[in-house]
């Protein structure tokens, strides 16, 4: 016997002033029960514990780079990302708290879910599309770099690199900030649950220029992730290649010569493990981006793959999956620049003694005092 899967679709009136939901149950490659299953495991406890864990280190995060300084590029250019990143674990976190709220009461959970859904969701999806592009700008800046060292590193100061990631941050937001205005939220009567739930729904907005509106959404969401990756794969191949020839070139430099060009050797092997700290982070980021380009592929060719459309329960988990992955990217900043920076490192060991000794400071006072 074929399962059938429950899909909301939008019925809209000749007016376009008001909205009446109704259940179109239709054949579906996913159903009801797996998604449930999948969400409740994946998207709901296993990216709500990664996403608390986000918080906290992307905090502990940008606390250290705040120390740094700013003064250099890559400080900046990776305070930016982890900046963005907090946001979207942060909305991750918010969102996944239907979990433990649907075991007080299940049905706030639902609608706990469904109204962070149609904002919070899509502001994860936003940020998460800001720090793809300053992922493949930084891909291109570090291919640059070493490419042409002396003359690249002369230009892209400090004050140009603040200002690309800041006009970056306002022209990707600010592309894709009219999808909060598309979706709403209503209260139904639920007979499961006994009482008033909330449902999400197209608003008038998406009525009068949703179609042209998410045309264009669809095709940004697919060319943020798309250039980014291509930024990223192809700086990657030219970056390897230097560092590889660089590598030959230092193997045939002869012993009489090692304590002449020390000094040069030392820096370059500074820069060298720069490199390899934001190879690594540009790693991470085409393992995530690899899935979410082929995702919205689908969406642009298959215009029943969306949210409230014939695929829709398709759509949510491939959506959770990536989700997931993109959270355990955002995750991944303080361990990677703990790692493999040793300045990051030091600040980092700095601010927990600092932090152990104020704490420890007024227990010792107060045992002093009841001594004496």
């Amino acid at each position: 016997m074929q399962e059938e899967t429950t899909v909301w679709v939008l019925k809209e009136t000749f007016n376009f002033s008001q909205f009446i939901i109704s259940l179109d149950t239709r054949s579906a490659l996913v159903s009801d029960a797996f998604l449930k299953t999948f969400g409740s495991i994946v998207d709901m406890w296993m990216s709500l514990i990664i996403s608390l864990i986000g918080v906290f280190g992307n905090i502990i995060t940008l606390v250290v780079f705040y120390r740094l300084g700013f003064r250099d590029t890559v400080n900046i250019t990776m305070g930016a990302i982890t900046a963005w990143d907090l946001v979207r674990v942060l909305c991750g976190s918010v969102h996944r708290l239907y979990g433990p709220v649907s075991l007080v009461s299940e049905a706030v959970g639902v609608s706990w879910k469904n109204v962070t859904l149609i904002n919070i969701v899509y502001m994860h999806i936003v940020a998460g599309n800001v720090s793809y592009v300053i992922g493949g700008y930084v891909a291109l800046e570090r291919c640059l770099c070493v490419s042409f060292p002396f003359k690249v590193k002369s230009i892209i100061t400090p004050r140009l690199t603040m200002a690309v990631c800041l006009t970056i941050s306002i022209s990707v937001f600010a592309s894709q900030f009219p999808i909060f205005f598309v979706f709403e939220y209503t209260w139904v009567y639920s007979q499961l649950y006994g009482q008033d739930v909330a449902i999400y729904q197209y608003t008038h907005f998406y009525s009068v220029h949703g179609q042209k509106f998410m045309e264009s959404y669809r095709y940004f969401s697919f060319l943020y992730p798309l250039l980014s990756l291509s930024f990223m794969v192809v700086s990657t191949v030219i970056i390897s290649y230097h560092l590889q020839k660089a590598s030959d070139f230092r193997n045939k430099v002869s012993a009489a010569t090692k304590h002449q060009d020390g000094t040069r050797s030392e820096l370059s092997t500074r820069d060298r493990q720069v490199v390899k700290m934001l190879l690594t982070v540009i790693a991470l980021y085409m393992i995530v981006l690899v899935p979410r380009v082929a995702q919205f592929i689908a969406i642009i060719c298959e215009a029943e793959f969306f949210v409230l459309r014939f695929y829709n329960n398709l759509f949510w988990v491939i959506s959770n999956s990536v989700s997931f992955l993109d959270i355990l990217n955002s995750t991944c900043n303080l361990f990677i620049f703990y790692s493999m920076s040793s300045r990051f490192r030091y600040c980092a060991r700095s601010m927990a003694r600092h932090f152990l000794c104020c704490t420890a400071s007024p227990k010792s006072s107060k045992t002093t005092r009841d001594t004496t």
